[in-house]
């Protein structure tokens, strides 16, 4: 684990046609996702267009991307007890079918540590 480096949370989730409202998970989750540097970047509902391409994927299931500054502030996030109380909101709902952490890079510093490396585009 690098700190510096952004940290993503994958997570899917069941969300079949008229599941139950997600209302109270969303009102007491995002202080705590703000609060850990964190920030949506797809938010995962019932009409999300999906293009699937390869692999398997269950039917019903939405995706949820959240960028963290580290992977320390994503497990932070989540393995506080703020969001373990509050989880269950989320899970009685719309059943999980997976969620994982995945620690990203930046660009320029892949670049700047694999100088053999040749820049996109060049």
């Amino acid at each position: 684990m690098t700190e510096g480096r952004p940290a993503y949370l994958i997570a899917s989730s069941f969300m079949p046609e008229g599941h139950g409202a997600l209302d109270d998970y969303a009102h007491a989750s995002h202080p705590l996702i703000e609060a850990a540097g964190g920030e949506v970047l797809v938010a995962g509902h019932v009409g999300q267009f999906m293009d699937h391409y390869e692999g398997s994927w269950a039917k019903d299931a939405r995706v949820t991307i959240f960028r963290f500054p580290s992977m320390a502030a994503l497990q932070g996030f989540w393995h506080s007890p703020e969001y373990q109380a509050i989880k269950h909101l989320r899970t009685d709902v719309i059943p999980p079918n997976f969620t994982f952490a995945v620690e990203g890079f930046e660009l320029k510093d892949l670049l700047t540590q694999n100088p053999e490396l040749t820049p996109p585009g060049e």
